[in-house]
């Protein structure tokens, strides 16, 4: 499930979130957008979300993205082209346009076939992650980069010889 919206801690929302996580249900979350010093808001920031920051072409982040320890990972969120009013196109930028990626490639993902929940999920991202350059282990990126083919790859040879084992 994505989730393009932010706000305080909500105790009902977590509850929910946790027992809806607890049966399978994966959320990908924007971080959003109050700056380098905005505090951490939710749902992105409850353990049992991905948390996903922007980057832009030049593997920086977003200028306006939040920060912290919450962050899973970042994906492309800086002038994308998104569907805006009247039938035409903009470029948007934010870490809602960031979870959409991510949450693109989580449905791959679960196309594939197999158990996958939520902190399976985190880990194939994490561990497929880009490191950009030059961030000396930058926490704030999270485990990195998203790197849709490096996930698709990690996850693709459990799949496969699932899929080969009912033949």
């Amino acid at each position: 499930m994505n989730m393009s919206f932010t706000g305080p801690l909500d105790p009902l929302l977590e509850r929910i979130i946790k027992a809806a996580a607890d049966k399978g249900v994966i959320f990908i979350a924007a971080a959003g957008n109050n700056g380098p010093k905005g505090a951490p808001l939710y749902p992105a920031a409850y353990p049992q979300v991905i948390a996903v920051t922007a980057s832009d072409d030049k593997d920086k982040l977003y200028s306006k993205a939040n920060r912290g320890d919450y962050i899973a990972i970042a994906a492309p969120g800086v002038d994308i082209i998104a569907p805006a009013l009247k039938g035409s196109y903009a470029l948007s930028s934010g870490t809602s346009m960031a979870a959409a990626h991510v949450s693109g490639v989580v449905a791959l993902l679960l196309e594939r076939g197999g158990e996958l929940d939520w902190n399976k999920a985190r880990e194939i991202l994490s561990a497929s992650a880009r490191k950009p350059d030059g961030t000396g282990g930058n926490k704030a990126f999270g485990a990195g980069i998203l790197d849709a083919a490096g996930a698709l790859g990690a996850s693709g040879e459990a799949a496969d010889e699932k899929v080969g084992a009912g033949r």
